[in-house]
């Protein structure tokens, strides 16, 4: 009876555990939704409903909140006398978010200097924007150059709005700027004068709408959002040597671009000041546990048993649509992303040969594993990080801290290395010298590196990490992991103007950013055999290839489609110059096959793509043939 009830006490932790992981994020908090005309925009916070909102403590020199909080002083050799510790608390009335911050502080204001001023630093991302992640937007609401035109310091002055809704260089705001972003502040204490202060409080509000958010519909809406608050203290009075400045920061520091993480303001309109028991905020990602199955042996190709049943999804370059991106949990499809940087200044060439990885992930005791299958017709050996071939596997060390005191994320970066050599870069070889981290990659078929007269089927990998010697306890505590997997793709041809070079990422593209996903290792949820289709897919067009492949003058192109609807083929060559297309319609869903003859076009290499207008538009990844006569 003992061992019994023993047994489970100790399956009870595990779940509150897990539960506590998932209810209780540090990166996310609910804003209640209050009735029209309940708050006035004063900088007093003598609205009922100020008391019932939810609050984040933010506090210069304590460990932030989880996972990438955290502070720092702007100058190292400055001793922090008045040390930050604000209170901050969010609600909603109609489509607008208000933010209020209190911020006890004996020395209120700032001047021209370079972070010699007090302010508030803030980003809301921009969900109308082109592309993928989603840009930010500056809100900015600072003592910094708070003396325009003249640059001198106003006794007894508010801060000034700089960013996408303010203006750098002059104090007037129009009507439509303060419609978009407004503040109010009240100080205890004078501004810009050398006596001494007690708190300053900011009451703020930022239309949601202009940004493409919506938290008055049915299921409400997810704004990505991070701030840090700045303090710069005793500038105006008689000891230069008391004078310091520093931040303090939830989830990133910075206004004016994507980095580090955000936060996540979650509201709708059934939440409201009312509400007793807010509902959960449940973890991104549950991590399956893998201790049903044998350990896989890390040998670059992910076919042991436990990869065929475990969890999976793409990251792939899109560049008309974000179906894969719109299947990733919680602002997965705002944050994750695409880039190609100029290989030759000016220049971005068509992308010809798309990259597509599928990504696995498990655990198994304190073992991380992670997977991916990359389908790449060209796949080339190189030193240089914007050609480079390979999966770059972020990872938050929870055991390191970078100087602004948040956990430090790692780049374990494998790729193929001159003469096709795999090779690991960046932070990996660190861990994998001391045991932290296991690796290999593997080519798929006969697929060859550096070499463009054929047509290759790409590379497998996996990958270890022993969590306990990147920071966890030997029982993982809280069992959170912190990371982002990026994967890059370059090409290179004898016209060296068509090299181009891609990345696309799962919510991270490297150790700064642009953000992370909450995860949890789960040791309740199983890798099961049972399930019939373990992936996180979206309804996409299916490309099985042309065959023959290279052909001579005809080919059939394979390819399946999700549902019914008319169906185009599109032929191009390097250029990206369309040389054929065929419409089909009325085509039903499953696979198919067209026969496309190339007898009137001269030999080389040749891309294809489909696209289905139907239940929804969608269109495939890129498909390369050779044409050899």
């Amino acid at each position: 009876m003992k061992t019994l009830f023993a047994s489970f006490f100790m399956m009870f932790i595990l779940l509150l555990i897990v539960s506590m992981s998932a209810q209780n994020r540090q990166d996310a908090i609910w804003a209640r939704t209050v009735p029209a005309g309940t708050i006035t925009l004063d900088g007093v916070l003598n609205e009922a409903a100020w008391a019932k909102a939810e609050s984040l403590q933010i506090t210069y020199g304590v460990q932030g909140l989880l996972p990438t909080s955290g502070w720092r002083p702007e100058f190292q050799a400055e001793a922090i006398t008045d040390p930050t510790h604000a209170t901050v608390k969010f609600l909603v009335q109609g489509n607008v978010l208000y933010i209020s911050f209190f911020i006890p502080d004996s020395s209120i204001g700032g001047t021209a200097d370079w972070a010699r001023w007090d302010g508030i630093l803030m980003s809301l991302k921009n969900k109308t924007g082109k592309g993928r992640p989603t840009p930010a937007a500056e809100y900015f609401y600072t003592y910094w150059l708070a003396g325009l035109p003249s640059g001198t310091p106003v006794v007894g002055a508010q801060p000034r709005f700089v960013g996408t809704y303010g203006n750098f260089n002059d104090t007037v705001r129009t009507p439509e700027q303060r419609a978009a972003w407004d503040a109010k502040t009240v100080f205890d204490g004078i501004s810009n004068d050398g006596l001494r202060d007690r708190s300053w409080t900011v009451e703020m509000k930022c239309d949601l709408g202009i940004l493409g958010y919506d938290v008055t519909q049915t299921n409400g809406d997810v704004v990505p959002l991070n701030f840090s608050i700045w303090d710069a203290d005793y500038l105006f009075e008689t000891n230069p040597a008391a004078i310091s400045s520093a931040r303090t920061h939830w989830q990133s520091p910075w206004g004016n671009t994507n980095a580090d993480n955000v936060g996540r303001i979650y509201a709708r309109p059934d939440v409201t000041v009312n509400t007793t028991s807010l509902p959960v905020i449940k973890a991104d990602v549950i991590v399956e546990n893998g201790a049903n199955f044998a350990a896989p042996v890390i040998d670059g190709k992910p076919y042991d048993e436990v990869w065929q049943h475990a969890e999976m999804f793409q990251i792939a370059w899109e560049d008309t649509n974000n179906a894969i991106r719109s299947t990733y949990p919680g602002i997965g499809p705002l944050l994750s992303g695409q880039w190609q940087p100029e290989l030759i200044s000016g220049l971005k060439p068509p992308v010809t040969d798309p990259v597509n990885a599928k990504i696995k992930i498990f655990y198994k005791n304190n073992n991380l594993y992670l997977s991916a299958d990359v389908k790449d017709k060209i796949v080339q050996g190189t030193e240089v990080y914007d050609k480079y071939d390979g999966i770059n596997f972020t990872v938050a060390d929870r055991g390191k801290f970078n100087d602004a005191n948040m956990i430090a994320f790692k780049k374990l970066r494998v790729g193929w290395g001159l003469n096709g050599v795999a090779t690991a870069y960046d932070d990996l070889p660190s861990y994998v010298d001391t045991g932290a981290v296991e690796w290999k990659l593997a080519l798929k078929g006969k697929t060859t590196i550096g070499n463009n007269n054929d047509v290759d089927s790409g590379y497998t990998c996996e990958m270890r990490i022993d969590l306990t010697k990147i920071g966890y306890p030997s029982n993982l505590g809280d069992k959170l992991v912190f990371m982002g997997i990026c994967v890059g793709d370059g090409d290179s041809f004898v016209d060296t103007v068509k090299n181009y070079g891609t990345r696309s990422w799962w919510f991270r593209e490297h150790d700064g950013g642009p953000s992370t996903p909450w995860m949890v290792l789960d040791p309740n949820t199983l890798v099961a055999v049972e399930k019939e289709n373990p992936v996180m897919l979206p309804k996409t067009i299916e490309l099985a290839g042309n065959y023959p492949n290279p052909f001579n003058p005809t080919t059939n192109i394979r390819y399946s489609l999700p549902y019914s609807g008319d169906v185009t083929i599109t032929i191009f060559n390097t250029l990206g110059e369309v040389l054929y297309t065929q419409k089909v319609m009325n085509v039903s869903a499953g696979k198919h096959d067209f026969n496309f003859n190339a007898a009137s076009i001269a030999s080389g290499a040749y891309f294809y793509k489909i696209s289905l207008s139907g239940e929804q538009n969608v269109e495939s990844m890129t498909g390369k043939m050779l044409l050899l006569k």
